[in-house]
């Protein structure tokens, strides 16, 4: 199967690069990963474990641990070096945080061991698979393991219904580019207002729209399936089981 993911998740020096973008928006991702936290379906007290699906260096399993003191996180990723500074992120946590090292494409990714899922989250990771097809059968596979009741929660990039909608977001990002590098002092923003990395303001087509993406989680059996939040091409979407 041909991956057209253009990252170099392999490469130490790029990922130490990416890794130091994105905790430049840490604090602006605050807002929904907290509204990530608030669609669980349990208390926060609960004994509970959450698959991190592509979890990076961890940011997202560190902010759930921090506010569900009984929870275990499972931090999936393909990337070592990106899962060596999840370990490290995850360190203070002791047995509450696990990492699990292996490839989307592959048939085995989901660490079973280790299931079932009371829920499921990502962020920013499924668009880099690049392939539909895929990224329906992982949502396929994501509710095979998930207990009665449980949830997947999908943060992710969209392409834009029409053509004309991906011009009319295209200049809203480049509005908001310019706004933050005004704002900076006139040095070039390295992420937009939303908060998405600039290497994704302009890319021409991610693997699905807004319709395609919950038309898939209904057709691998989630229920209740909606979009709980979305700017321009950016979405938190999710089913529960």
């Amino acid at each position: 199967m041909q991956r057209r993911d253009h990252h170099d998740w392999a490469s130490e020096a790029y990922v130490e690069e990416w890794v130091k973008r994105q905790q430049a928006e840490d604090p602006n991702r605050a807002e929904r990963f907290q509204l990530m936290c608030d669609l669980l379906p349990f208390p926060q007290d609960a004994t509970v474990t959450i698959l991190d699906v592509g979890a990076g260096y961890g940011p997202l399993s560190r902010f759930i641990l921090d506010r569900y003191r009984h929870a275990t996180c499972i931090a999936q990723d393909g990337s070592l070096p990106m899962l060596a500074r999840a370990r490290r992120l995850g360190g203070p946590y002791g047995d509450r945080f696990k990492t699990h090292s292996s490839d989307l494409f592959a048939p085995d990714w989901l660490p079973t061991e280790l299931g079932p899922f009371d829920a499921a989250v990502s962020s920013i990771c499924l668009h880099n698979l690049r392939d539909f097809a895929r990224i329906g059968a992982i949502y396929r596979e994501i509710r095979a393991q998930l207990k009665s009741g449980g949830v997947f929660l999908n943060e992710d990039l969209i392409n834009a219904p029409t053509a004309e909608l991906k011009q009319r977001y295209d200049s809203v990002v480049a509005a908001r580019r310019q706004r933050a590098g005004v704002a900076a002092g006139g040095l070039p923003a390295m992420v937009h207002g939303a908060g998405r990395p600039a290497d994704h303001a302009t890319a021409d087509s991610f693997p699905a729209t807004l319709d395609q993406h919950l038309a898939a989680m209904k057709a691998a059996a989630f229920g209740s399936v909606d979009c709980f939040w979305k700017d321009l091409r950016r979405a938190l979407i999710g089913g529960y089981a």
